[in-house]
């Protein structure tokens, strides 16, 4: 008997380490495949990153419903050529048609999920460094301090504003709530005219191209850059 249990034991191992590989080998070729496709629709530099988790990936296919989908795209860069970096889309519950899984055509639902994705303050810098003005971004508490030097009676100056950065839309927008000259205070008024006299545009910074299915809710002021936030609201999407 315990030489029988013995040989039940070692099959029964063996079995296992052969569903779990096999679960593993699915789990990749799935994201891989996934990650090749967003790669070649969304015109990226690179795969992003796939993690599909939920448990056994097998027993999810079967089921046609996947948990905790993650997608992560190091690095894209916006129809306004602003770079955007760290984006990560996560999805409680994406439904999965068969056909699909085996390379035809159908229709996912995705049951909604957030998004999370990062502009460095130097990437804003350059996009905010126009006419030969040479501005600077960084981190002042909740605010963002932004520094040039100006021309003033000929003379270079440092001139800085700080703004408190706000979400209009998909558009990121720096709201000036201060401002020193040579260190001294100023009126926003008298900063805004010295910014314009040397071509400066403005603190406004569009994320073109943002899908209609993403709802950007919220900004926060990071060390680097600022963190955007928002919501993947519900959709069916045709593949295939």
């Amino acid at each position: 008997m315990p030489r029988r249990l013995v040989r039940l034991l070692v099959t029964l191992l063996a079995l296992a380490v052969i569903a779990v590989a096999a679960d593993l080998a699915a789990r990749t070729y799935a994201a891989d495949r996934v990650a090749s496709q967003l790669r070649s629709e969304y015109r990226l530099s690179q795969d992003p990153e796939v993690t599909l988790a939920g448990g056994s990936f097998l027993w999810q296919a079967v089921r046609g419903r996947f948990e905790d989908v993650t997608v992560t795209v190091p690095q894209l860069t916006t129809e306004d050529d602003l770079v955007v970096r760290d984006v990560r889309v996560r999805l409680p519950e994406v439904e999965v048609p068969t056909g699909v899984l085996t390379g035809g055509a159908g229709t996912v639902d995705v049951a909604g999920g957030t998004v999370r994705a990062e502009v460095a303050y130097a990437d804003l810098a350059q996009k905010a460094s126009v006419g030969g003005l040479d501005v600077t971004l960084a981190r002042d508490g909740d605010a963002v301090r932004a520094g040039a030097t100006v021309r003033v009676f000929g003379l270079g100056v440092d001139l800085a504003v700080t703004g408190k950065p706000v979400l209009e839309g998909s558009d990121v927008r720096l709201e000036p709530v201060s401002a020193q000259l040579a260190g001294a205070s100023v009126p926003l008024g008298r900063a805004e005219q010295l910014l314009e006299a040397a071509g400066f545009g403005g603190f406004t910074f569009p994320l073109e191209g943002v899908p209609p299915q993403v709802r950007l809710e919220g900004l926060q002021v990071a060390d680097d850059g600022l963190v955007v936030t928002g919501t993947v609201t519900p959709s069916a999407v045709r593949v295939g």
